[in-house]
C-alpha cells in the first residue's frame, strides 16, 4: 500500500491525522468537567460565602487570562508540541493540590494551578486545528466542539457516580492519568501539524495588531464565554435547594452538553454555508427561553427540557464565536489570536462568576440564571447589530471585484 506522504496542511481539505487531538479536548474536558456537581458544593463546605464561592469559580481563569497570550505568541514563535506536553503533564501536581485543598484559599489555589494547564491545552490545541482547517473553519472547529463538549456532557454525570463510589478524592484524583494519557496523545501527532508555517513566525516577532472586526468578536466572547461555566457552577446550588441527588444534577448538566455536542456538526455546517449571523440570532433567544425555564421550573422533567433547549441554543453561540476567532487567527498569527481570545474569554469567566456571586447575595439562585439569559440575549442582539454593517462592506466590495 502507498504511504500518503502529503501535507498534512493541504488547504484543499481538512488535515488528517488530528485524532489525537480531539481525543486531547475530550480527556483534559471530561476529567475536570468531573469537578463541577462537587466544587460549589464542596468549597460551601469549606465556609465558602457568595463571594468566595466566586473566587474558587473564578481562580483558574485569572491565571489563564494572565498566560493565555503569552502562551500564544510562544507557540506561534516556537511550535506547539512541547507547550501540549507539558502542559498535559501538568495536570498531575493539579490533581494532588485539589485532593490536599482543606480550606477556601487553598481551593482556589489550587484551582489557579489548574489555570496554568488549562491556558496551554486547550488553546494550542485550537490553534493547531485552526491552522489546519483546509477552509472549512466552520467543520474543523465543529469537530473541536463536538469532542469539548462531549467531554462536558459525560463529565458531569461520571463526576456524579465517582463521587458516590469513592469521595470527592475519587474526582480530584483523576486528573492526573488524564495528563499522563494525554501527553502520550501528544506524541502521536505529525509534527508538521503542530509546527506553525514560516510566515506565522515572522509575524509573531511583529507588534500585535487587532482590528476592529477581531475586537467586536472578543467583546462579544467576554459575554458569551462564561455562560455555560455558570449553569455548571450555579446549577448543583439550585439543585441543592430543590433536593436533587448529584446523579440528576449530573444528568441534567450531562442534557445540556450532549446537546451541544451532537448539534456542533450542523452549526458547523452552518456556519460554513451562511455565515454566522443566524447562529447568533438562534443562540441568543434559545439561552433565554432555556434558562428562564431552567431557574423558575422544578420539575425535573421541566428542567430536563430546559437543559436541552439551552444545550442547543449555547451550541450555535459557541460555534459561532470559535468560527470566527478562527478565520481571524488566519490574518493575525494563530496561536497568537488564539491565545487572546481564550484570554479575553477568560476574564469573562473570572469576573462573571465574582458579578454572580455578589448578585446571588441579593436574589434567590433561581433568579440568577434569569439574568444571565437576558444579558446573552441582549449581548448577541448587540453584536448582530455591529456586525452587519462590517459583512455589508464585505458584501460590497465582493460585488465589485471583476
Amino acid at each position: 500500500m502507498a504511504r500518503n506522504t502529503a501535507d498534512p496542511r493541504d488547504a484543499s481539505a481538512v488535515a488528517p491525522g488530528t485524532g489525537p487531538l480531539l481525543f486531547i479536548v475530550f480527556i483534559m474536558v471530561a476529567s475536570t468537567s468531573t469537578l463541577w456537581p462537587i466544587l460549589t458544593p464542596y468549597a460551601k463546605d469549606l465556609g465558602a460565602g457568595g463571594f468566595e464561592l466566586g473566587l474558587v469559580v473564578s481562580a483558574i481563569y485569572f491565571t489563564r487570562l494572565v498566560l493565555g497570550p503569552w502562551v500564544g505568541r510562544v507557540g506561534d514563535r516556537r511550535g506547539y508540541r512541547g507547550l501540549l506536553i507539558a502542559g498535559t503533564l501538568l495536570y498531575i501536581p493539579i490533581g494532588l493540590a485539589y485532593a490536599g485543598a482543606n480550606n477556601v484559599f487553598t481551593l482556589a489555589g489550587a484551582r489557579a494551578l489548574h489555570g496554568v494547564g488549562s491556558a496551554i491545552v486547550l488553546p494550542m490545541v485550537m490553534a493547531v486545528m485552526g491552522q489546519n482547517t483546509g477552509g472549512k473553519s466552520g467543520a474543523t472547529m465543529a469537530r473541536y466542539n463536538a469532542a469539548q463538549w462531549l467531554g462536558y456532557a459525560l463529565g458531569p454525570l461520571a463526576g456524579g457516580l465517582i463521587v458516590h463510589q469513592f469521595g470527592n478524592n475519587g474526582v480530584f484524583l483523576l486528573l492526573a492519568p488524564a495528563g499522563v494519557v494525554s501527553a502520550a496523545a501528544v506524541l502521536l501527532l505529525d509534527r508538521r501539524l503542530t509546527d506553525p508555517p514560516a510566515q506565522v513566525k515572522e509575524r509573531a516577532h511583529e507588534k500585535i495588531r487587532i482590528e476592529r472586526p477581531a475586537r467586536v468578536l472578543l467583546a462579544f466572547n467576554f459575554i458569551v464565554a462564561p455562560t455555560s461555566l455558570i449553569v455548571l457552577s450555579f446549577f448543583p446550588l439550585l439543585g441543592d435547594d430543590r433536593g436533587y441527588s448529584s446523579i440528576l444534577v449530573g444528568a441534567l448538566l450531562s442534557i445540556a452538553s450532549f446537546a451541544t455536542a451532537a448539534v456542533q456538526p450542523f452549526w458547523g455546517r452552518k456556519a460554513d454555508r451562511t455565515g454566522i449571523q443566524p447562529l447568533i440570532l438562534f443562540g441568543g433567544a434559545g439561552t433565554l427561553v432555556g434558562l428562564v425555564l431552567l431557574g423558575n421550573f422544578s420539575p425535573a422533567l421541566i428542567a430536563a427540557g430546559a437543559t436541552l433547549i439551552a444545550g442547543v441554543s449555547i451550541a450555535a453561540l459557541v460555534a459561532s464565536v470559535s468560527t470566527s476567532a478562527v478565520d481571524l487567527g488566519k490574518t493575525h498569527g494563530m496561536g497568537t489570536f488564539i491565545g487572546i481570545f481564550q484570554s479575553v474569554g477568560s476574564l469573562g469567566q473570572a469576573l462573571m462568576p465574582l458579578a454572580y456571586g455578589v448578585v446571588l447575595g441579593q436574589i434567590e439562585v433561581s433568579g440568577l440564571f434569569s439574568v444571565v439569559g437576558g444579558l446573552i440575549a441582549v449581548a448577541s442582539v448587540a453584536y448582530l447589530l455591529t456586525l452587519t454593517p462590517t459583512l455589508s462592506r464585505r458584501r460590497g466590495d465582493a460585488r465589485t471585484q471583476p
